[in-house]
């Protein structure tokens, strides 16, 4: 899958969210607050519904691409106001109907909703939940299932995954654990992506060699990468461990330094996408160093498959070493979130160093708004 376009509106927020273009690579730079995380977190909104989860007050237009298909899906829920009701912008606690859902296919209308009538390809179907996307009702339907499938090739790093270093225990890991043995499994397992590097090495598949390596030419002083097997009465569990040059013991998961963590898990994500993935990462510099951002840059900007990166950030390492054609410079007025392109803000007209210094130097960049 390929996102193009995106716009959104919360009623029951006021956040609103003006025409974005999406490109392979999009590098979403503004100042701080600006509006860049809520960006992100809409679009797993949007895979959240079309998962069958309702969002308060959400109103939307989004376009993409998957199998030289073309697809335009917007819709609107309803807005609960019950001073109850949660203002978190992906969960609610009461279910909400749709207003309206479309469904477009190469510009032609398959799915036309308005409140509880249901028109699939020009006919009338019978009452179906009026919480749940089209998407997720009719996800077996040839036209829908294609859809649905795209929607699961999003995956999101945030903040969290460099802070967290939760451990996946209880029987149901070890259920995934004893029968996720090739690449696909692993891929689709609901797992933590250590517990899939430790799949990918227990399974004895080459991926795991080439993550390792990664990881190792940009952290020179690591000689190896591996798992220690822990048992807790009658459950077990794989602990990440790494062997350093010249430090006798290995550095068990909870000591590893946040960066090398970080970058750890952003090889895996990456390693392990496939062509149609759509990967979102905020903060992509997080506890990086200098000494690891270029190499993970790289990655972002010369991947071994067909993935699209939607990445948020306000570092000059990460921003100077990726095209300025990728920028998309972030501002907000009020709650209202806009996009502006470099070009418009004639950004780029000299050489790549130029861009960045103009950038900089804007309003846009600096203060998150336009005068």
């Amino acid at each position: 899958m390929k996102i193009t376009k995106l716009s959104f509106k919360n009623k029951n927020t006021g956040w609103y969210i003006d025409d974005i273009q999406f490109s392979k690579l999009t590098l979403l730079v503004g100042a701080s607050g600006v509006g860049k995380t809520q960006i992100l977190r809409t679009i797993m909104g949007l895979q959240k519904i079309s998962e069958g989860s309702s969002m308060n007050g959400w109103s939307w237009t989004i376009e993409f691409e998957d199998q030289d298909k073309k697809y335009k899906w917007d819709g609107e829920y309803s807005c609960m106001t019950d001073n109850e009701e949660s203002d978190d912008f992906l969960s609610n606690s009461k279910p909400v109907s749709f207003i309206f859902e479309h469904i477009y296919v190469n510009e032609q209308l398959i799915v036309d909703r308005k409140d509880t009538i249901i028109l699939f390809k020009g006919e009338e179907t019978p009452k179906l939940d009026s919480t749940k996307s089209i998407i997720s009702l009719l996800k077996e339907e040839d036209l829908i299932q294609p859809i649905f499938q795209a929607w699961n090739h999003l995956d999101i790093m945030t903040l969290d995954d460099n802070s967290t270093r939760t451990i996946s225990f209880g029987r149901e890991y070890e259920i995934i654990r004893s029968t996720a043995k090739d690449i696909n499994t692993i891929r689709k397992a609901q797992i933590s992506l250590i517990d899939k590097l430790y799949l990918l090495k227990k399974n004895n598949i080459s991926l795991f060699n080439q993550i390792e390596d990664s990881f190792k030419e940009i952290f020179p002083l690591v000689e190896k990468v591996d798992f220690e097997i822990i048992h807790v009465s009658d459950i077990t569990f794989p602990l990440l461990k790494i062997k350093e040059r010249n430090v006798t013991k290995w550095i068990k998961q909870g000591y590893i330094s946040s960066g090398m963590f970080r970058t750890l898990l952003q090889i895996i994500m990456i390693s392990m996408a496939e062509d149609g993935d759509v990967i979102l990462i905020d903060e992509f510099e997080n506890s990086l160093g200098i000494n690891c951002i270029d190499s993970v840059a790289d990655l972002v900007r010369f991947p071994d498959n067909d993935i699209q990166f939607i990445i948020t950030s306000h570092h000059p390492y990460i921003i100077n070493n990726i095209d300025f054609k990728n920028w998309k410079i972030v501002t907000r007025n009020g709650s209202k979130v806009s996009v502006i392109s470099p070009y418009e803000l004639h950004i780029g007209t000299h050489s790549k160093h130029d861009a960045f210094i103009q950038l900089v130097q804007t309003d846009a960049y600096k203060k998150g708004f336009l005068l």
